[in-house]
């Protein structure tokens, strides 16, 4: 087992946006795009995904990237306000706080929103770190290895002692690009297969059962 572990946020920790509820925050990111008059391609034009339209900005649209970014942050914060905790992973950053086992977060959400969770939840004294996504800096959002060695630095250890817990196989490439192990969180079993391809050293279906076995 890991010595120490970098947690993702969205999945592990909790459900940011059920029910598709992304669609709101990517309408309003698309805004400052429009109406610079930068026509967006199809696939974003109606995408429930507000984290690929920041890239886009990123990428085509650096004149409003702010304007995306801030538009990201004001709907995670709202998200996070009535998000619901993950089952088990209270337990599991219970289980670290005993054995010794540091957590730091790492997300490609807004650390303000993960914060603020953190807190409402009494969970920020079991972590010793949150990083989120890096301010109008889309291009090091996960499977950038990044904010990994920004984590390592704040752990002072090395990759090959942790792990990285996450939901998305942008999170097995975020761990392979660092050096560093991989589990993935299949928080429902259409998600395993998915996952399974991205060929993680383990998938786990449960934080509880990470909590039993630390």
């Amino acid at each position: 087992m890991a010595a120490a572990f970098l947690l993702d946020f969205d999945g592990p920790v909790c459900d940011l946006f059920p029910h598709g509820s992304t669609s709101r925050i990517a309408e309003d990111a698309r805004t400052p795009i429009l109406s610079a008059g930068i026509e967006l391609p199809e696939e974003l034009a109606d995408t429930r995904e507000h984290l690929k339209v920041l890239k886009y900005a990123g990428e085509h649209a650096p004149a409003v990237l702010e304007q995306v970014e801030q538009a990201a942050i004001a709907g995670e914060l709202e998200a996070a306000r009535h998000a619901p905790i993950t089952p088990g992973v209270r337990e599991f950053l219970e289980a670290c706080a005993r054995t010794e086992r540091p957590v730091v977060v790492v997300s490609n959400n807004a650390g303000s929103a993960i914060e603020d969770f953190l807190d409402r939840h009494d969970l920020a004294q079991l972590v010793v770190a949150v990083l989120g996504r890096p301010y109008a800096r889309p291009d090091l959002m996960k499977p950038n290895p990044y904010r990994a060695h920004e984590a390592f630095r704040l752990l002072g250890r090395g990759a090959e002692s942790c792990a990285m817990i996450g939901d998305e196989t942008s999170d097995v490439a975020f761990a392979r690009a660092a050096g560093m192990r991989a589990i993935a969180y299949a928080k429902s079993p259409k998600e395993e297969p998915g996952l399974q391809d991205a060929a993680p050293d383990e998938i786990i279906t449960s934080m509880a059962s990470l909590a039993t076995r630390l």
